[in-house]
């Protein structure tokens, strides 16, 4: 019995041992936890659990991505349930060993195997989510890019280690395992020095730390385009020193660019447009603005066509671009060589950065508004009505009669006994409520729409970009639209480690319908409103044209006349480069360009233009009759074409050397070489007879014409007025460039470039063999030293300063003499004594021409204050520019009456102020506003002598010392004779003064065309997916003439409608008018020119051009509004879209202009058509 109780005890006691042993090796299992932790790393977790338990946790650091975040929330848990807990969703599992927490991953189970999701969410270090984030498996195709809330989530076919990828602009990319987790958790860091290299000039891409020139960069998502709205009109406003001028409303004309000034006289003012490093050429050679003997600029046949070509970017869909650079001063515009004087503005095109494919399309609708008589102070019927009744009971006179019309022609009716009083009371009436509402008649409501279409993707070594897009644009004009169609593939590629090569292939068409010879807007604005446009069966009202006399509607000449340009661009680019060692880089550009217009204008034989050449009204006379015989166009209209093909190529190869010594001495230097060669062929003809509607052919233009009277035979002018032009012109330039870039420390920054350039075009001086443009920069990075950030306002500061010597070539003159056949009669052609053929001297040969040059200095700071939130900079430049080609008056002898020489100097200088402001930045709100001014002062210090008349410094194409290059004079107008109701001027002659010679001895200063100073505000509200923008721009300083007073200078006559204005005009009896009376035909040209014995004019057509006229054209201008929404990503994938935008946005909403403007568009030059304001709707997808 004892012996089995003591059996019992020793069994109790091994089963105490025993149950002893298993509770000290899973205690675990049983020890409660309390921890709370919120956006913790696992590894700040396990450090927390080992003081909470005593345990060692033993894991691989590869198993744990620095940006995974997790939340703890454990009270009383058990150990064991918790780390199952905090493992699981990282695809982590766990044994314990004697204290010891083992970590490893977890198994996956064979169906797992078949495919892995993954999923998360990407957010910044203020937890903001980031949209957009490109998301790749690491050396696969497989991934997304992060939606409007951060989040992704794909499947992928199952590896054993799977590596992701993360890239966003702005932010440093990361590389993170994923490890089987339920929902990633990525945190990326602002990268401060990635968001600086942002600085392409075309050659180089830069980090901004190290440029010292002045530039100013624009993202092209954050300009505006509507379909309707060109690059150059998105630009304006947008950019300090930047200068966009739009000359007129209609569709496919191009607008005025300048950035700093004007730095030429004779030559292109327009800065040079640079397309992924490659210079783009003017679809058109660029021609000098021709005076006429009076003083006036001339415009012939082919004007009217050249003015719907595009510009040298007319071709490039604005959604395939990324950034927009300007380079303003020497330092940055150096590289460039004798085409940068004007600047350069860069352009960077999308090239997606890699990720799987992506697909968007973009859909914009834009209605316009239609012109119309509010706000133009044009009289209507009643009043127009009340002028004509002046003039009748005034007993005016005039030496024209149109006695068929209007008020006047009922008059000449009544008083010739043709019809009753009553009749001519009735009809009067009728007359003063017609109210023709010609811009109802001759414009419209425009419809206009856009489709584009891009495709981008690619892996870790090779990426594609490609877009195609649609464009059909309507005029608010009837017989003014735009289409156009473009496409675009670009490739890279990394072959190895070394070498990448990188192709883009673009083309582009373009149709646009213009005028010719007529204007709808200026016959809009012009013509009186009596005057019916259809008679009351609906046909056309013709009248007889008060020029010729022929029968006119304008309706029948817009659709008998006519113009189209159809432009086609291909453009292909090639770059090739080869890392020869790390710090050693050689490439290869290359580029072809076609560019090919094909401009075509005419007039048909119903048209009023060519009826006057014909002499009898069309279909009136047999074809043998004598008026017939005698007509010069008896069948057949007028058909003009320009066309011209312009074939590019250029081809730069460079060194690049980039290294770092002893981690503070940065040195980058480039050495190359570029060559580029341009070569215009065109054709420019003018013919007659040309027979529309019957199969667009042509008749024979009779050579002679018999007189009906005496029978007499004798020559047909107009054969003479045939023309046919041939243009050959060649352009080749050669350059060799060095660049050179330091920095010690990322504080003190030097930059030096040099280029030497050669060219066809221009002489042969020996010393100008080797001349060549330089330019130098300094720059300090003062927030870089160790003290400057003791304090906490200032957050970035850098000083700039730079100087250069520049060089510009005209390409319109040429070093060679140029001749041209005499066209005319034999007589003309042959020598009458020799018989031997005549030439006539086009241009004289110039081999003494030189290089245009400037010297130029640029002084900058840019500071950034509580952290960048807000970003200040500014500049300050001097441009001295000599050698400058002006115009040399020549005697006669000659054969032409001027030669360009090396005789003018100009100087501009100026400040650019820009400030960048982020006044609330949250997950859910952010507002940006961006501010930039500018003021130019250009003042011309040398011209040779010129051939000038008074016209000529109305027009402000006369050049004076000491004065803008856009200055114009004026008459001094003293107010109005109140007994006679003409103006009075003072054509006093300042004392010193040569008035033969110089017009302004005798006429007073105005001021400058072009606007000294500008500017632009933009803004951006977003809260959550809603976002709002606005864009405003500021033109101040500019002066403009009203439109005439009088269109003509003898009494107004029934065709013409007049400004309100003249509701205030002199009538007898006023003592204090301030407008003048009507003019009768007392008012001859009998006003001799002081200085002069044979140049005469009148008094009003020296009030249309005098002080009186002279107004402000500062312009405060709202480009846009716009407001976007976009939609959640649940509604997106319901629709099967992974991202969709809709947009609503209004274009030119209103402008505020001087009180003497009275409302009207002041940018605009004075008579030619307005912008309306748009409405747009756009619709945007990714798939």
């Amino acid at each position: 019995m004892l012996d089995r109780c003591l059996g019992n005890v020793k069994k109790a006691r091994l089963l105490l041992c025993l149950i002893a042993l298993l509770l000290s090796t899973n205690n675990y299992a049983q020890q409660k936890v309390t921890l709370t932790m919120k956006n913790s790393t696992p590894k700040e977790v396990f450090t927390a659990l080992e003081k909470k338990t005593g345990y060692t946790f033993f894991y691989k650091m590869e198993y744990l991505a620095p940006s995974q975040r997790i939340d703890v929330n454990a009270k009383d848990a058990d150990f064991s349930d918790l780390l199952k807990e905090i493992l699981s969703p990282l695809g982590l599992t766990f044994k314990i060993d004697d204290k010891v927490v083992v970590i490893s991953l977890k198994p996956r189970t064979p169906e797992a195997k078949k495919e892995v999701t993954i999923k998360g969410k990407v957010v910044d270090n203020n937890n903001i989510t980031l949209p957009g984030v490109a998301v790749l498996v690491k050396g696969t195709k497989y991934g997304m890019s992060t939606d409007m809330g951060g989040e992704f989530s794909f499947s992928v076919p199952y590896q054993n280690d799977i590596l992701l990828s993360f890239t966003f602009l702005g932010m440093k990319p990361r590389l993170l395992r994923y490890t089987g987790q339920n929902n990633m958790h990525v945190v990326m860091e602002e990268d401060s020095t990635g968001l600086k290299e942002v600085v392409v000039t075309g050659y180089q891409v830069l980090d901004k730390e190290r440029v010292a020139g002045a530039i100013s960069t624009i993202k092209a998502k954050d300009l505006f385009f509507d379909g309707v709205t060109n690059l150059e009109q998105a630009l304006q406003g947008r950019l300090p020193g930047m200068v966009v001028t739009n000359t007129s409303g209609l569709t496919g004309v191009r607008q005025s660019v300048r950035v700093r000034g004007t730095s030429t006289l004779m030559g292109s003012q327009e800065p040079i447009w640079v397309v992924d490093g490659i210079i783009q050429e003017d679809p058109l050679p660029f021609e000098t603005k021709v005076l006429d003997a009076q003083g006036g600029i001339t415009e012939d046949n082919f004007d009217f066509i050249r003015n719907f070509v595009g510009s040298s970017i007319s071709w490039l869909n604005p959604s395939d671009i990324e950034s927009i650079t300007v380079l303003k001063d020497a330092s940055a515009t150096a590289i460039y060589g004798v085409r940068a004087a004007n600047g350069v503005i860069v352009i960077n095109t999308k090239l997606q950065k890699g990720g799987p494919a992506k697909v968007s399309y973009s859909f914009g609708l834009n209605v316009g508004e239609r012109l119309t008589y509010k706000k133009l102070e044009l009289m209507n019927s009643k009043d127009r009505v009340a002028v004509s009744r002046e003039i009748y009971e005034r007993g005016l006179i005039s030496n024209w009669s149109n006695n068929n019309i209007g008020y006047t022609g009922l008059l000449n009716r009544y008083l010739n006994k043709d019809i009753t009083q009553e009749e001519f009371n009735n009809g009067v009436a009728k007359l003063e409520t017609n109210n023709t509402d010609w811009f109802d008649i001759l414009f419209r409501n425009p419809v206009s729409h856009n489709h584009s279409v891009t495709m981008s993707g690619g892996s870790d070594k090779t990426n594609y970009y490609s877009s195609v897009n649609y464009n059909s644009v309507k005029n608010t004009a009837i017989g003014n639209q735009m289409q156009s169609y473009s496409a675009s593939v670009g490739i890279s590629s990394y072959f190895s480690n070394r070498f990448k090569v990188a192709f883009r292939l673009s083309g582009s068409h373009s149709d646009v319908e213009g005028f010719k010879q007529v204007s709808p807007y200026s016959y809009a604005s012009t013509t009186n409103r009596v005057i019916p446009a259809y008679e009351d069966d609906g046909s056309l009202s013709y009248y007889q044209d008060g020029s010729n006399r022929f029968l006119y509607n304008f309706i029948n000449e817009r659709n008998e006349t006519g113009l189209t340009t159809k432009t086609t661009n291909l453009n292909t680019n090639l770059n090739l480069s080869y890392n020869i060692s790390k710090a050693l880089r050689y490439e290869t550009v290359g580029s072809f360009n076609i560019s090919m217009v094909n401009g075509e204008s005419f007039a048909t034989e119903r048209s009023n233009y060519i009826t006057a050449i014909r002499n009898y009204e069309y279909g009136s006379e047999k074809p043998n009759s004598e008026n017939a015989k005698n007509s010069k166009l008896p069948v057949g209209g007028e058909y003009n074409y320009d066309g011209m093909k312009t074939l590019s190529w250029n081809w730069r190869n460079s060194l690049s050397y980039n290294a770092v010594f002893n981690k503070v001495h940065a040195l980058t230097a480039m050495l190359g070489v570029e060559m580029s060669s341009k070569k215009y062929d065109g054709n420019s003809s003018v013919a007659y007879g040309y027979l529309l509607y019957r199969g667009k052919s042509f008749t024979q233009v009779p050579v002679t014409l018999t007189n009906p009277v005496s029978g007499a035979i004798y020559a047909n002018t107009q054969i003479e007025k045939f023309y046919n032009q041939i243009t050959d012109r060649l352009t080749n330039n050669m350059g060799v460039y060095l660049t050179i870039n330091y920095a010690y420390d990322s504080r003190y920054v030097l930059n030096f470039s040099v280029r030497n350039d050669a060219s066809n075009r221009f002489g042969r001086y020996s010393n100008e063999n080797f001349n060549p443009v330089y330019a130098g920069g300094v720059k300090w990075n003062v927030s870089r030293e160790k003290w400057f950030h003791k304090q906490n306002i200032v957050s970035d500061l850098n000083l700039r300063a730079s100087f250069g010597y520049q060089r510009n070539i005209a390409e319109n003159y040429s070093p060679s003499l140029i001749v041209k056949i005499p066209k005319g009669a034999a007589s003309t052609i042959t020598d009458i004594n020799t018989q031997e053929e005549l030439l006539n001297i086009s241009s004289l040969p110039y081999t003494d021409l030189r290089w245009e040059k400037t010297f130029s200095s640029n002084f900058g700071i840019d500071m950034g204050f509580f952290d960048n939130k807000v970003i200040f900079g500014a500049d300050y430049y001097i441009k001295k520019g000599t050698d400058m080609i002006t115009v040399l008056a020549i005697p006669v002898e000659y054969g032409i009456d001027g030669m360009p020489v090396n005789g003018g100097s100009m100087e501009n200088s100026g400040y650019e102020l820009s400030a960048m402001f982020t006044p609330v930045r949250t997950k859910d709100f952010t507002w940006s506003l961006n501010i930039n001014t500018s003021k130019n002062h250009n003042q011309i210090t040398k011209v040779g002598t010129q051939n000038v008349t008074w016209k000529t410094a109305v027009s402000g194409s006369m050049y004076k010392e000491g004065y803008s290059s856009s200055a114009f004079w004026v008459f001094k107008c003293n107010g109005i004779d109140q007994n006679t109701g003409y103006p009075v001027f003072d054509l006093s002659t300042k004392e010193g003064s040569d008035p033969a010679n110089d017009p302004t001895a005798y006429m007073v200063y105005a001021g400058k065309r072009e606007a000294d100073f500008t500017g632009g505000l933009n803004s951006h509200f977003r809260y959550r997916q809603l976002s709002f923008s606005f864009n405003f721009s500021l033109q101040i300083g500019g002066k403009k003439l009203l439109s005439p007073a009088y269109k003509s200078t003898t009494l107004p006559n029934e065709y013409e409608n007049f400004s309100t204005e003249l509701l205030n005009r002199w009538v007898p009896g006023d003592t204090d008018a301030t407008f003048p009376g009507l003019p009768d035909a007392n008012v001859k040209n009998n006003v001799l020119l002081p200085g002069s014995t044979n140049k005469y004019t009148n008094v009003y057509e020296m009030y249309n051009y005098s002080s009186a006229r002279v107004v402000n054209a500062s312009t405060l201008r709202c480009n846009n509004l716009s407001l976007n929404y976009a939609l959640s990503e649940k509604i997106a994938k319901k629709l099967f879209c992974k991202y969709i935008s809709l947009g609503v946005s209004m274009s030119n909403p209103f402008a505020i202009v001087s009180k003497d403007f009275r409302g009207r568009d002041a940018e605009v030059a004075i008579g030619s058509q307005p912008r309306t304001r748009s409405y747009n709707l756009n619709l945007s997808l990714t798939f």
